[in-house]
């Protein structure tokens, strides 16, 4: 190279570290001060962090369920960052949702409840658990209206469950019905000339997480499922509706087979809602059940300000007070619970993990410290997850046959899904409970390995070459197909991963392996067909799992003594994370005007090959049911 070449290259080179190293010490100067400012307003802040909130005058709780709700709240700053800038992070746990709803019911001062809810992002699985924390209200004796001024079909089965439900005059509600929808790539690949190789397990015809790779449309078997799963979700919410507000069965059906529901007055006239009001009359309305007084709201959020914020704030005083007291003590073997709750949510992957993904490593050391505490005495996995790696699963069930074998009691609670990899870690339990809708099973195996070499020499062109002593080292690469032999090679592990699967399912469900065989093949089951073909015990949602966990080691409700693992990250590292993490990546890529959930999609498939784990026990990656 020429000394003008070296000189470009070494200055190149130069001035891409100085910007990596000054831009490194900007973010943590930055994250330095911000966190500084939160941490400062924190420490002078009153118990509601100087909101404008009257708890004393506050009579009515109203719940508008607006921002996205995640299984386990309390783990994330109230802060995330994107290209944008910085913007608010106000998504709630569903426990942090239901604790609100305990407490509303045992206090005195909350006489009623306001639903100001137009539409619900959750599952069907997490909405039995919404109206079941509705229910507790109405035992208390707590009013509970309805209002909003639009209404999703998600909304009207949550809204259903009100003493009363009202629509803005002028507003709107939907009710078409159920709708499952897919998008395929080969044609995209075509003209990418991107190649992706599919392995599944033998006979895993529902495993229909490939698909999406390799057809342009359904397959018969993921059809026949699809169709199980919406008609059970239906079922459950025409159920619910059609209960609750005392229509005859298949009213639902009719009305959304006929959109009958073309207005606000069509939903009163059908017997969905029972009246409409403007904003003030629902004010009248409320200030009438409340004797005349002046209705004083206070929002969900408002509830739950203080136990979000300041509550994390004292409970991190007290982790590092018993972390400190644990240091002192030598046997260290205490986790200040009788009842260990394990959170397992999001995907599973080898290592760590992160906010959004099972680290097997992660979950499995939770797991070893629940076998280990001598205090904790039954442990409850609640699991929502559609799978991932199988060999990250098979760690973590490892570890769920040895707290079995310790003979602490062990029980698995589904939320949303629990499916594939999520099944496969909940198998081991004492006893499954799960919601009627939760998503299950997928009992099966795939391997995928993305060739995108034909897309980088088509349209970037860049070439490739190589230099191998043996016939098939380094395939899988992700640039090129395999051989036949490796591929065959391939096929061999992921027929052992399955029969190891089901191996496994048939030891935990005390089945035998041609009864598993019979569900498995990668089928998707809703919870309550999954009662019947006993791949659960009981219909039920976590508190039913906890109180027969405790019931299981001989411990009496009023006792029981909850500890939650693993472990939330601490709110710098969240930051840190949110700044350099897949978020931003995939705003970056988005500006290719590929759709992000298409990115996604992809992202997903590359990390597998990353990460060493192309053999998965997955659901699809995207459930989109509208």
């Amino acid at each position: 190279m020429s000394s003008f070449g070296k000189n470009i290259l070494s200055s190149a080179i130069g001035s891409t570290l100085g910007l990596l190293v000054a831009g490194t010490v900007l973010i943590f100067i930055f994250v330095g001060v911000l966190v500084g400012g939160l941490v400062g307003a924190l420490a002078d802040a009153d118990p509601m962090m100087g909101a404008d909130i009257e708890l004393e005058d506050a009579n009515i709780l109203k719940v508008t369920l607006n921002a996205p709700i995640v299984e386990r709240g309390g783990s994330d700053v109230p802060f995330s960052f994107g290209l944008g800038g910085l913007e608010p992070n106000v998504q709630m746990g569903l426990n942090q949702v239901l604790d609100a709803f305990n407490r509303a019911a045992s206090d005195e001062q909350i006489e009623g409840v306001l639903l100001n809810v137009s539409g619900v992002s959750v599952m069907p699985a997490m909405m039995e658990d919404l109206r079941g924390g509705l229910e507790v209200l109405r035992d208390s004796n707590k009013f509970i209206v309805a209002w909003s001024e639009t209404m999703s079909q998600r909304a009207l089965h949550f809204n259903s469950a009100a003493d009363e439900i009202y629509l803005h005059p002028q507003g709107g509600m939907v009710l078409n019905g159920l709708r499952s929808q897919g998008m395929f790539y080969p044609g995209m690949f075509e003209k990418l000339g991107i190649d992706v190789t599919i392995v599944r397990g033998p006979d895993n015809k529902y495993k229909s997480a490939v698909e999406p790779y390799l057809r342009k449309d359904f397959s018969g078997a993921n059809r026949e499922q699809q169709t199980a799963l919406l008609e059970g979700f239906w079922s459950d919410m025409s159920t619910d509706v059609e209960t609750s507000r005392n229509l005859k069965d298949g009213t639902l059906d009719e009305l959304a087979n006929q959109l009958t529901i073309r207005g606000p007055q069509d939903a009163v006239e059908a017997g969905l809602i029972d009246g409409l009001l403007y904003e003030d009359e629902l004010m009248s309305l409320l200030s009438e059940k409340l004797d005349g007084k002046k209705p004083e709201l206070i929002s969900l959020t408002e509830f739950t300000l203080a136990e979000r914020f300041i509550g994390g704030v004292e409970a991190l005083t007290a982790a590092l007070e018993e972390a400190e007291d644990r240091d002192d003590d030598d046997d260290n073997s205490a986790l200040g619970g009788n009842v260990a709750v394990i959170y397992a949510v999001g995907a599973i992957e080898s290592g760590e993990g992160d906010a959004s993904t099972i680290g097997s490593e992660t979950l499995a050391s939770a797991l070893r410290e629940v076998r280990e505490a001598e205090d904790v005495e039954a442990v409850v996995l609640r699991v929502n997850s559609p799978g991932g790696s199988a060999l990250a699963s098979d760690v973590i069930w490892r570890e769920t046959m040895l707290l079995k074998e310790s003979g602490k009691p062990f029980v698995v609670s589904m939320s949303d899904l629990a499916a594939s990899g999520g099944y496969y870690i909940s198998c081991a339990a004492d006893r499954i409970f799960a919601n009627s809708t939760t998503i299950t099973g997928s009992i099966g195996v795939f391997g995928m390995i993305p060739n995108l070499g034909g897309m980088l020499e088509k349209h970037v062109g860049i070439t490739f070459d190589e230099v191998a002593l043996h016939d098939h080292a380094g395939q899988p690469d992700g640039y090129f197909a395999p051989d036949d032999v490796a591929l065959s090679a391939i096929n061999e592990s992921v027929t052992e991963v399955y029969e190891a699967f089901t191996r496994r399912v048939a030891e935990g469900r005390n089945m035998t392996r041609e009864r598993v065989e019979e569900l498995a093949r990668g089928r998707v089951w809703t919870g309550n067909d999954a009662l019947d073909n006993g791949l659960i015990d009981e219909i039920g949602d976590m508190e039913d799992a906890i109180h027969y966990a405790a019931q299981l080691a001989d411990i009496d409700r009023g006792d029981i003594r909850r500890v939650a693992l693993p472990e939330t990250k601490d709110a710098l590292e969240s930051i840190v994370e949110d700044l350099v993490g897949i978020e931003s990546d995939l705003q970056v890529l988005g500006f290719s005007g590929v759709e992000k959930d298409i990115l996604q999609d992809l992202w997903q498939v590359r990390r597998m090959v990353n990460t060493g784990d192309p053999i998965q026990a997955r659901l699809p990656y995207r459930l989109r049911i509208q």
